[in-house]
């Protein structure tokens, strides 16, 4: 399994993406060569993101936190990190927001399933909007660490 984490700062302090990785890597217990930092000077403004990279070879899951006033840099990076982890103990197949994009996809094709973590309220809308323009129903079955979300055509 690939995983990777970034942290990139623009106009602002190397520490700070330093202070991400390494509260990243503490959550999450990767090694050192599992982390990167990004620099760039040619931002019209500072700002800061920590992205959490999971993939398989034919699937990836990106966990991202952005820096804001107010928020430590591990702040930042214990949200980011937190979901990580959260799907890493899950048996599920996509996190909470990748969910919602893959309603469409399944409802266009007329049937399919997948498991998330769990579903947003932006995934409960979604599903009712497509159940409105598309003739397919979905039916959700809540698990232990997952849900499992299934489209079928509606008769």
């Amino acid at each position: 399994m690939h995983r990777r984490v970034v942290a990139i700062v623009a106009n602002l302090a190397r520490s700070i993406a330093q202070r991400e990785l390494d509260t990243a890597s503490h959550h999450l217990n990767w090694p050192a060569d599992t982390l990167e930092i990004l620099e760039t000077k040619d931002s019209p403004g500072p700002g800061n993101v920590v992205m959490i990279e999971l993939g398989d070879g034919v699937f990836t899951e990106v966990f991202t936190g952005f820096g804001r006033l107010g928020a430590s840099a591990e702040k930042v990076a214990s949200g980011a990190a937190g979901e990580a982890f959260s799907y890493l103990a899950s048996r599920a197949m996509a996190d909470e927001h990748l969910a919602d994009q893959l309603l469409l996809p399944v409802a266009l094709a007329g049937a399919g399933a997948f498991t998330a973590t769990k579903l947003s309220l932006h995934a409960r809308t979604n599903i009712e909007v497509i159940s409105l323009f598309l003739p397919v129903q979905f039916a959700i079955e809540k698990s232990d660490d997952f849900v499992r979300v299934e489209a079928s055509a509606r008769s």
